[in-house]
């Protein structure tokens, strides 16, 4: 038991208060690494998507070349 003059914890009650606030302390991190993954693949996906419409825009030039040349 701690003492603290008016006020005495038992250790069941301080072990108790611990574990939920090692479990919180726990969750909120989680949650942090999770945001800063989530903002990493966003990040890199975001990359991904820009060759892609890179690919495209060259793939319609062809095809609007194609289009306008004359037929023989």
């Amino acid at each position: 038991m701690l003492d603290f003059g008016a006020v005495s914890i038992e250790w069941g009650t301080l072990a108790v208060q611990l574990l939920f606030f090692l479990l919180f302390f726990g969750f909120l991190i989680a949650v942090i690494l999770l945001i800063v993954e989530c903002t990493k693949r966003m990040g890199s996906r975001n990359k991904w998507n820009q060759q892609s419409i890179k690919a495209l825009e060259k793939r319609v030039a062809a095809l609007e070349e194609e289009r306008d040349r004359p037929k023989q």
